[in-house]
């Protein structure tokens, strides 16, 4: 199972020669500082008040305002997925503030693509398991930190409980509750048979974004210039 499997050309890969060291060495350096200089400018425009947030009975995430049915935005996102957190970066501002304003609806499947592939699976595990442990209110404060600090997929022990229990505290949750689990990685065993779940349904790339039940290309999804916003709004 791969990120984005029918887009292959978009995958950062770091397939290096064999025995070429510095040149190793200096990607490696060259992609860190890039990865830090993006979460600098996140998050993009918006930083809330957010719509109410609900966690519904098939671990579907909805973010609406009371009394909105349409349109509708579904997000299937991996909390390890590279492109994902390009995608928030551009699109993750707007998308909330048209929900605060009530002018879509927003149902976020947050699971892993990389069921099998190691150190993302972990990686996108340990975030997972403490996105469901963070209350509504808070909900999409985290989503967007675990984004803004998301690490990089060759990354080994990434989101690490210590870095996912100071998410928390940097937004108020610093209650027993909460740190039990997240250290326990209580909900962590649930990951892969819904991710399992939401491949075998058909949802083989990460984002894969539908509105009003058609999905939206990777053109639209990767503009800058505002035309998921716009394709919203048109959908009104």
């Amino acid at each position: 199972m791969s990120h984005l499997a029918p887009l292959p050309q978009r995958l950062r890969r770091r397939e290096l020669a064999v025995g070429v060291v510095i040149l190793v060495l200096i990607l490696v350096a060259a992609g860190v500082l890039i990865h830090r200089d993006r979460a600098a400018s996140y998050p993009s425009v918006y930083a809330g008040p957010y719509a109410p947030v609900a966690l519904t009975a098939n671990d579907t995430v909805t973010m609406t305002q009371p009394g909105v049915t349409t349109p509708v935005l579904v997000i299937y996102e991996d909390y390890q997925c590279s492109i994902c957190d390009g995608f928030e970066l551009v699109n993750g501002g707007p998308i909330e503030k048209l929900a605060y304003q009530g002018r879509v609806k927003v149902i976020y499947h947050m699971f892993t693509i990389f069921v099998g592939s190691q150190p993302r699976q972990a990686n996108s595990t340990r975030a997972w398991a403490a996105d469901r442990c963070v209350p509504t209110r808070s909900w999409v404060t985290y989503h967007n930190l675990l984004y803004v600090n998301q690490p990089l997929e060759t990354a080994r022990n990434g989101f690490p409980v210590t870095q996912l229990l100071a998410f928390g505290r940097r937004i108020g949750l610093a209650s027993s509750a909460f740190t039990q689990c997240v250290t326990s990685q209580r909900y962590a065993a649930q990951l892969v048979p819904l991710s399992n779940r939401i491949v075998k349904d058909g949802i083989n790339a990460t984002p894969t974004v539908l509105l009003n039940g058609h999905s939206l290309s990777m053109s639209i999804l990767d503009s800058t210039n505002g035309a998921l916003a716009a394709a919203v709004r048109a959908a009104h």
